[in-house]
């Protein structure tokens, strides 16, 4: 014989209202689901983010003390006092070189050079040289570099 409960159970399964509660309980589950999936994703993105940003410190950190041991070192604090403070040694002089002309003929050789240049230059119109051009002659054509400070 079969039992009259077990009979009850099997019907319970059998009933609208069961599938009904099941597929709401699916659904629920499944969008809390869903909703974890993607706060877990963002928190992923947000720790990559986090990194990127740590290593990017930490590379301004090191780049920030190279700059603090080379802002302690006595040949810093010399030039920045040169540059700066106008400071010099003793047995130094200061030299200051303009690339402007002077109405006055303050020195003889450099005003023969300059008339020299002049009938030169007239019949040619020349741009001022790039300051990066100008090294290069210095140090590798010093004729060309003499020939650019008449500029």
């Amino acid at each position: 014989m079969t039992k009259p409960s077990s009979h009850g159970f099997v019907r319970l399964f059998h009933t609208r209202w069961f599938y009904i509660v099941n597929v709401l309980l699916i659904l629920v589950v499944g969008f809390s689901f869903v909703r974890e999936m993607i706060h877990s994703h963002d928190i992923a993105e947000q720790i990559q983010a986090l990194q990127k940003q740590s290593q990017s410190l930490q590379t301004q950190h090191l780049a920030i003390g190279d700059l603090k041991t080379a802002v302690q070192t006595e040949s810093y604090a010399e030039r920045e006092a040169r540059l700066k403070l106008g400071l010099k040694k003793p047995g130094e002089s200061l030299v200051i070189l303009r690339n402007e002309q002077t109405g006055t003929g303050a020195n003889t050789e450099s005003s023969k050079n300059q008339q020299a240049d002049d009938g030169v230059q007239a019949n040619v119109a020349q741009k001022p040289l790039a300051n990066s051009s100008k090294w290069w002659y210095y140090f590798f054509n010093k004729q060309a570099y003499r020939d650019a400070q008449s500029l």
